[in-house]
């Protein structure tokens, strides 16, 4: 069936809405493709021939809410990072976080790695493709590489612990606590960039910072 079809779009949305429902219910390794097609009313014919099994609809699934999120950083928000790149930066993770805190707990809860991978993306590799160019460059450099990763894992971790602990602190107090904490570490991530002779900090209009 032509994937342009309006039954095959809607079949696709069955099945990612019911594996949803199911990773929200049982781990991972325990949602089984009957629950899923039984959830979503279509044959296991009609499931395979959209998936292999329940790991491609769940790498379908982080994709798309990668796509989705990336589209959300518009020239607007790009400024924003730019002229006071610390705590909106907090303030922008924590509000994406918080506005899609039920998907994100089931995604973390599927796969932490996959997770990982895709905070990477929406939080670091976009934010520094908007503010610097050439930023591939960074694996040539083990010192970015490590200032890299290690925000990305204390973020993750970070946002795994409030995921798995609704309703402890708010989104503000947790804002406010991520910039304090990651304040120091990208301070030293971001000087390190500005003065790597591959790396270039790209020319965007400012204001005073804040």
């Amino acid at each position: 069936m032509n994937q342009s079809d309006l039954r095959y779009i809607k079949t696709e949305d069955l099945i990612k809405q019911a594996f949803l429902s199911c990773a929200s219910e049982y781990d991972i390794q325990d949602v089984h493709i009957k629950d899923i097609c039984s959830k979503a009313r279509i044959s296991r014919n009609a499931f395979y021939s959209h998936y292999e099994n329940k790991y491609q609809v769940l790498e379908q699934i982080c994709r798309e809410t990668e796509e989705r999120m990336l589209n959300e950083l518009n020239p607007e928000i790009i400024k924003m990072l730019s002229n006071n790149t610390m705590y909106s930066t907090s303030e922008w993770c924590i509000n994406m976080i918080y506005d899609n805190q039920d998907l994100f707990r089931i995604l973390a809860r599927c796969s932490e790695s996959s997770f990982r991978r895709m905070i990477h993306s929406i939080f670091i590799k976009s934010t520094l493709s908007s503010l610097y160019d050439n930023t591939e460059q960074i694996k040539n450099d083990l010192i970015l590489q490590m200032s890299e990763s290690f925000i990305t894992d204390a973020l993750t971790a970070i946002i795994l612990l409030w995921l798995k602990n609704p309703g402890r602190i708010t989104k503000e107090q947790l804002t406010d606590y991520l910039y304090e904490i990651a304040k120091g570490p990208i301070e030293v991530f971001y000087r390190k960039l500005d003065e790597s002779r591959s790396v270039k900090r790209k020319k965007i209009d400012k204001e005073n910072r804040v």
